[in-house]
């Protein structure tokens, strides 16, 4: 199958995706009953933790989009992308060995976010920096990033999408 190039960037498709899960720039989610949840618990919630959750919780967990697949005899793959986040500060963390080699890892306060990503999703943290801290449990290293479409980019890295699946409706 020939490669078919994007007449939009990587970075525009990643945020075609965002939006066809709920969000969109300037998203904002009240969450005052997760912050209330969380100073009950003796939860701190710092502000890049709040920022994240305000901006993403509650988009859809899974997004499907379509991709040219590189062997020819496949064609198209129609793979989904998690966007698993918490929706509350007990929420059960999967994957703890991940999350412990985040904590270990990272040199800042962080909270788990869920699990975010391509096919095996990665567990997601959030440092009091703002940075995102990505960990699949197939690969030793833990990933660092500066947003979520950042993330997004690294995981999709080499995907041939196909622009038109990133909007609603399709797939």
């Amino acid at each position: 199958m020939k490669e078919v190039k994007s007449k939009i960037t990587k970075r525009e498709q990643m945020i075609l995706l965002l939006e066809k899960s709920g969000w969109q720039k300037g998203r904002y989610v009240d969450i005052s009953e997760f912050v209330q949840q969380c100073e009950e618990q003796g939860i701190e919630l710092f502000a890049s933790a709040k920022k994240f959750l305000e901006e993403f919780i509650g988009i859809e967990r899974y997004v499907h989009f379509k991709y040219i697949h590189p062997c020819n005899d496949i064609g198209e793959s129609i793979p989904k992308y998690t966007f698993d986040f918490i929706t509350k500060p007990n929420d059960k963390i999967d994957y703890e060995e991940d999350y412990q080699e985040i904590l270990d890892f990272i040199q800042e306060d962080c909270l788990y976010k869920g699990e975010s990503g391509y096919y095996y999703p990665a567990v997601v943290a959030i440092g009091r920096s703002g940075k995102l801290y990505f960990k699949h449990d197939y690969d030793d290293k833990v990933q660092v990033f500066d947003n979520l479409i950042d993330s997004m980019i690294w995981e999709l890295e080499g995907k041939n999408i196909i622009t038109s699946s990133l909007y609603k409706g399709d797939v």
